[in-house]
């Protein structure tokens, strides 16, 4: 997994000013976070549950809470979340986007400190809760917004290759932006589906591709798509990630197919939602060389191991560098992997993209 990431604590961050119902909140979702229960679901759901507990965080500070006193107690708590599950890059980005209200709500008005009466702060608190419930809601349209593009990417008699993936790599952006594309084209195009061993979710993309009415869907297997590639006019993947210089982590075998696509110079497009877009590079933490194991019993079941000593490595997720992605859809629009930072400068503060500091 690499060395413990840069932007977060080594331990527990010491919960200043917290309110023992905020404090029973952040250890269940760390619990929930650790054990993997929004591995499988889509990021939304995850991303709604971070900004309610640092909503929450916020509406508990003191009633003389100053600006400076509410953006460490959030950094705080969002550091601790983000130490949990590396992988997860949604949790600092949802942190760094609330933050990013923070400060916005509090430089209007220039209320940076408190009336004896605590209604300077409350009134500072209020706002923020209510432009941060804003935020909420605009992260849980993203599938909605990044499908809505697909007409800008596919045409008629385009032959798009795409990949079978669980929720939690990208929530099915790819089957929600092939399914938009269809309406758009009137079915006038062609989907190759990679079945993803050992886990499969290639079979349930196709199906589900063709159930919603996508006419011409295939599934081949992934030693087929260097082979098929030539044929091939677009690619659509998910990720789960992307770092600051536009790289991407993505389901464990998109590497093979975005190499594919390169050797043959078919455009690779990448669907990613806001939350998903971190001002980390890959020298930070090690996250050019993360790859989290799943179980290996998904690859191999114990009766067919054979061996006591048999080793199985079943990688969950992968890297792709940036030189192997041509574009990023976002719900922020369509950007090039180089301007990524510039998506960055707009979304978070340069102050919090180091969630320890200070």
């Amino acid at each position: 997994m690499g060395r413990a990431s840069a932007d977060v604590p080594t331990r527990s961050t010491p919960r200043a000013m917290t309110n023992p119902s905020v404090d029973r909140a952040i250890d269940e979702l760390k619990t929930a976070i650790r054990r993997g229960a929004y591995d499988d679901a889509p990021p939304a759901t995850l991303a709604k549950r971070v900004a309610e507990t640092l909503i929450a965080t916020v509406a508990t500070a003191a009633s003389t809470a100053t600006l400076d006193d509410i953006v460490k107690k959030v950094r705080a708590v969002g550091a601790e979340l983000a130490l949990v599950r590396k992988e997860h890059l949604l949790v600092g980005n949802v942190t760094r986007r609330v933050l990013r209200v923070i400060r916005d709500e509090g430089t209007t008005g220039e209320r940076g400190g408190a009336n004896a009466d605590g209604s300077q702060s409350k009134k500072l608190k209020q706002d923020v809760i209510d432009t941060a419930h804003e935020v909420m809601e605009e992260m849980m349209t993203v599938t909605t917004n990044i499908a809505s593009q697909s007409g800008d990417f596919v045409t008629r008699g385009c032959v798009v290759m795409t990949m079978g993936t669980n929720a939690g790599a990208g929530t099915g952006l790819s089957e929600a932006f092939l399914r938009d594309a269809n309406k758009k084209r009137d079915g006038d195009f062609s989907v190759v589906v990679a079945e993803c061993a050992p886990r499969y979710d290639g079979h349930a993309m196709a199906k589900a591709l063709a159930e919603k009415g996508i006419k011409d869907v295939s599934l081949i297997s992934d030693s087929a798509v260097y082979a098929t590639m030539p044929n091939v006019k677009l690619v659509v993947l998910s990720a789960r990630g992307v770092l600051c210089d536009g790289s991407a982590f993505v389901d464990s075998g998109a590497y093979n197919i975005a190499l594919a696509a390169k050797t043959h110079s078919v455009p690779v497009v990448v669907l990613a939602g806001s939350y998903s877009i971190s001002p980390k590079n890959p020298e930070m933490g090690g996250y050019g060389s993360m790859h989290r194991l799943a179980s290996p019993a998904a690859a191999l079941s114990y009766a067919d191991a054979g061996a006591p000593e048999a080793v199985v490595v079943n990688p969950a997720f992968e890297y792709i560098p940036p030189h192997m992605i041509d574009v990023f859809v976002t719900d922020h629009g369509s950007h090039c992997p180089g301007f990524i930072t510039l998506l960055l400068q707009e979304m978070y503060s340069p102050h919090d993209y180091q969630l320890a500091s200070k």
